[in-house]
């Protein structure tokens, strides 16, 4: 833990920076050694100088032509021959002591055929500290002799490292632009390591498993990044247990709601036997109109029963689904037929509009069956006073429509048998299952419930 800052991500970053402040004082004995030594290593010996340099020369042309005699001419020329081979960039010629130039050896300069007293003294003012550089020396070291004069460029007269100094700059700036990019890159790798590793991070995040929570990650290192993958494995395992604990939960809530449908049922049709027993006593008017009601909230209670481990059993996906192929027409007939001593005892007037062609869905017959239970059940507790009921089946270009209207107050009018609404929402639940849609418009004048089912093009 005392450590630990080493790992950070602030710590690799101000490393980097470092580096490249560092290297930069670095570079530059580091670049001298890299350039000169392997250029004077494997320079072409082609291009090295024969010059040691201008003390040198200058002794060695003096030296000559002190040994030199002016009237020896072919001497002379042999001589300056041998020392134009030897150092072939040099330029060399002389001139006699009657102010004639004689030969010449790669001179560049234009050279007059007799030189005057002022133009030979302007000549000597011009090479002083010149370049190229140029030495004069008289035949027998006599100033009243002739001369002879050897043109060399400075730079062949410098240091092989001197030499070097021209192509040093560039190469410095080009070592001093790589050090840049060597930066750049090492931070380009930097940053991309860490925005893979976020993105890793964030497919993680969005990539859900079967039960709707993220996978865990692997985490690589000990940074902040890996801080955070941690706490973000610590937080799915979490999420894992709560999910773990929530499900065990549902499960012992629907087993209870199970446990406790089944417990009431027996109760229930021991009263209800029980009451067939009492109404043969009952003689009164009241008596019996109680014993009605009761045998009404009886068959109330068993429908909530059976709506509340109806739903258990969808919510768990345990309720027997079993589609075909079903003609509508003709089950809605016999759905009708069922409802209609219920219907009829209440004074309802029935219209079913059934379809002149055939029409097919794909469902359940039997969720079907409860759907159409649950929602006449609804019409008779809730819109009898209405007395009116009206069942459609239409069919349009692509959509095919149920539709059941009634005129009671609708469902947004309070009443004692209100309930929570449980069988709606099996409706919901089945209607959605079988891939149908469907929608309620209720107000003061009625309710109208449409099923939709979307034809297949």
């Amino acid at each position: 833990m005392k450590w630990k800052w080493i790992k950070s991500l602030q710590f690799k970053y101000l490393m980097i920076i470092f580096l490249a402040m560092a290297i930069l004082p670095i570079s530059v004995p580091f670049i001298s050694m890299l350039v000169y030594i392997p250029a004077l290593v494997v320079e072409d010996p082609a291009k090295k100088s024969s010059f040691s340099g201008s003390i040198d020369l200058e002794e060695m042309w003096h030296k000559q032509a002190k040994s030199l005699s002016e009237e020896n001419e072919d001497e002379i020329r042999d001589r300056l021959q041998s020392i134009q081979k030897k150092h072939p960039e040099a330029q060399l010629f002389w001139v006699d002591s009657d102010g004639i130039t004689r030969d010449t050896y790669s001179v560049e300069d234009t050279l007059p055929e007799k030189w005057s007293s002022s133009y030979t003294i302007q000549f000597m003012k011009n090479a002083y500290d010149a370049d190229p550089f140029t030495v004069v020396a008289f035949f027998e070291n006599n100033p009243n002799n002739g001369f002879m004069v050897i043109k060399v460029d400075r730079i062949l007269l410098e240091p092989p490292i001197q030499r070097l100094g021209d192509h040093y700059t560039y190469i410095f700036i080009v070592v001093n632009i790589l050090i840049l990019l060597l930066f750049i890159f090492l931070s380009w790798l930097f940053f991309k390591s860490i925005h893979k590793r976020l993105l890793r991070l964030s497919h993680a995040m969005e990539n859900k498993g079967a039960n709707g929570i993220p996978q865990t990650v692997i985490v690589s290192k000990t940074d902040e990044i890996g801080q955070l993958e941690d706490s973000f494995n610590r937080m799915i395992q979490e999420l894992e247990q709560s999910n773990q604990r929530e499900q065990k939960q549902e499960e012992l809530r629907k087993n209870l709601i199970a446990n406790l449908s089944h417990d009431l049922r027996t109760p229930l049709t021991t009263i209800r036997a029980q009451l067939d027993h009492v109404k043969d006593e009952v003689k009164t008017i009241k008596g019996k109109e109680a014993l009605a009601s009761i045998d009404q909230k009886i068959d109330y209670l068993g429908s909530l029963i059976d709506n509340l481990l109806s739903y258990t059993l969808l919510s768990a996906k345990k309720y027997p689904f079993h589609p075909e192929k079903t003609e509508l027409n003709r089950f809605i007939r016999k759905i009708t037929a069922q409802w209609y001593p219920v219907l009829e005892e209440k004074k309802f007037d029935i219209t079913i509009n059934t379809n002149p062609e055939q029409i097919f869905w794909n469902i359940d017959p039997q969720w079907m069956e409860r759907i159409f239970d649950n929602l006449l059940q609804n019409v008779v507790r809730h819109a009898a006073e209405g007395k009116f009921l009206e069942i459609s089946l239409i069919s349009e270009e692509n959509l095919e429509k149920l539709v059941i209207t009634d005129k009671g107050k609708g469902f947004n009018e309070k009443s004692e048998k209100q309930g929570a609404r449980i069988g709606l929402t099996i409706v919901d639940v089945m209607i959605k299952e079988m891939n149908l849609t469907w929608s309620i418009e209720t107000g003061d004048q009625g309710t109208t419930i449409t099923i939709e089912h979307h034809k297949k093009v």
